[in-house]
């Protein structure tokens, strides 16, 4: 049961963080002008360590119903997405400028662009973001399900929780 809730956390991770970074990365990995803006400013903000920001997060989402399963996916979330999104950048930047200048001289609709060329070509980098941000996420569960945070210890069912607190009582045959 533990397994499979931290399975569905870090999937759910994922996709959000796909859903938004590979639009973007394919945007600034098109446009010379915006990955001189937007690189840099996205490079600061994965430099900033998830698990510092998580007593924040945990600040604003702690008295909401299933407040700790949110925070865990939204720590998850922000220690993933930039693997996710550095890999699309590159991705976009390799794929040919012929094929580019074909896709336009053919006059391909933003969905057959889309189809036949971007998601084709980004594809490979994207499975490598993919499985490095799921990593990631995987040993996040282990700060962001289980928190002792103002006193208490505060924790959501998963892999992550059942580690911590097999670690916390010092229950050895758990953690092996």
């Amino acid at each position: 049961r533990s397994a499979a809730a931290t399975f569905v956390r870090v999937n759910a991770a994922l996709l959000i963080g796909a859903l938004w970074t590979v639009p973007a990365g394919v945007a600034i990995g098109f446009s010379p002008r915006l990955a001189r803006i937007a690189q840099p400013l996205a490079q600061i903000a994965a430099s900033v360590p998830a698990t510092a920001l998580f007593p924040v997060i945990l600040l604003f989402f702690v008295r909401m119903p299933h407040g700790m399963e949110l925070a865990a996916m939204v720590l998850m979330l922000l220690g993933t997405q930039w693997y996710i999104l550095f890999n699309v950048i590159a991705g976009a930047m390799a794929i040919p400028t012929d094929l580019k200048e074909a896709s336009t001289i053919f006059r391909f609709s933003s969905w057959e662009r889309w189809r036949h060329m971007i998601l084709p070509g980004i594809f490979p980098y994207l499975i490598t973001g993919l499985l490095t941000a799921s990593g990631g996420a995987w040993n996040a569960s282990i700060i962001a399900e289980y928190f002792h945070f103002q006193g208490k210890i505060l924790s959501t069912t998963g892999l992550g929780s059942t580690i911590s607190r097999a670690s916390d009582h010092g229950r050895f045959d758990l953690l092996l």
